[in-house]
């Protein structure tokens, strides 16, 4: 099995590498992990022994993972319950707002005894390994402020109205600026100064700008940011019955109903089609896949005309160096709709199984 992820975080990379390495902490907050021992750490190594128990049957194994602080972490197997299993962690700085960590993960189960449930538990745990770790982050980490980003427009004020005969260089002048709050992660000194927001949405269509603005996109996003992503978004006319994207396909797209609605069906095609779900003006279509690439479960498909604003993930990263603030911000917005989504679902499941089970005498 191979399981991929990737996300954006407001954290530094320090501190995210730190709560991955610290493996000991590991039962306090991930799934099944029933206990975790460290057995060696140093600047280069970190071994540690882990178990987990599923469904009543506990099984364990040890890893020795090399690791160069706070780039990268690899984890590979020593003893355990399979043939083989290797992962690795990457952390990548993001202009001083946070960072994006990538997961990779490969593993066989070798004891055919356990090939049945260590199997799936040890699936269970890789898919949902990055999302406990992104919560246990909220929890623990603290983020970068937008205070804590030294803004460029006071150094440029204080340097247009020193004298011209003034003995003290302009870098002198942006240096006598107030500080910015200090960061654990290290000087904020170093943070690219972003592009002015709107310098780059002079020549885009107002119906496209007006489209994002009133996207859940830009639900933190000002007007100036939301035209800057309007640049890197698309806007795409259906007619009904079009399929945008097929079951099984990968894609790295973000679909986001602007007019009309979208339907999310299963099996297209067959005898078996089934309609998911109906995506009114403002929702959105394929987050997650879009986040890791996964590929798609359903196919995408009008169902009546539509008009659809499309942002491709690379489009997106294209403006972490330029706007790290909007990309963070965009993902904000992504990352809520998901809950909205999880939300509904974890609901909606409840009231079935009270209705399966007929519980507190409603049915």
């Amino acid at each position: 099995m191979e399981i991929k992820r990737s996300v954006l975080l407001p954290y530094s990379v320090e501190d995210m590498f730190d709560l991955i390495e610290r493996a000991e902490h590991y039962p306090q907050f991930l799934p099944w992990c029933a206990s975790a021992t460290v057995l060696e750490r140093s600047d280069e190594w970190v071994a540690a022994r882990l178990e987990f128990s599923y469904l009543k049957i506990r099984f364990a194994f040890q890893t020795r993972n090399p690791k160069r602080r706070p780039e990268w972490l690899r984890v590979l197997l020593v003893q355990g319950p399979f043939r083989n299993l290797q992962g690795d962690w990457r952390f990548t700085p993001i202009g001083g707002v946070g960072c994006r960590v990538d997961f990779a993960m490969t593993f066989e189960v070798a004891d055919g005894r356990l090939d049945a449930l260590a199997g799936p538990a040890a699936g269970l745990v890789a898919k949902q390994m990055v999302d406990a770790f992104v919560k246990r982050a909220a929890a623990t980490l603290k983020e970068f402020a937008p205070a804590q980003i030294a803004p460029p427009a006071p150094a440029q004020t204080v340097v247009a109205a020193a004298p011209a005969a003034a003995p003290e260089p302009p870098p002198q002048a942006v240096a006598a600026a107030p500080e910015p709050v200090p960061v654990r992660a290290g000087p904020m000194a170093a943070v690219p100064t972003e592009v002015p927001l709107s310098a780059s949405s002079s020549t885009l269509p107002t119906p496209l700008i007006d489209d994002v603005i009133a996207s859940p996109l830009a639900r933190f996003l000002t007007p100036a940011q939301a035209a800057v992503l309007a640049g890197v978004v698309t806007s795409h006319t259906h007619a009904a019955h079009d399929v945008l994207a097929r079951e099984g396909a990968a894609d790295n797209h973000l679909y986001v109903v602007a007019e009309g609605a979208l339907g999310v069906i299963k099996h297209l095609g067959t005898p078996d089609e089934t309609t998911l779900t109906t995506l009114a003006k403002g929702g959105f279509a394929h987050e997650l896949g879009f986040l890791d690439g996964a590929v798609r479960y359903a196919s995408l498909v009008a169902t009546s005309a539509a008009r659809v604003l499309v942002l491709e993930r690379e489009a997106l990263e294209s403006l972490i160096e330029s706007h790290p603030r909007l990309v963070y911000d965009v993902m904000r917005a992504i990352a809520a709709n998901v809950h909205v989504t999880q939300t509904r679902l974890s609901i909606q499941a409840a009231e079935l199984t009270n209705y399966i089970v007929k519980q507190h005498g409603r049915y």
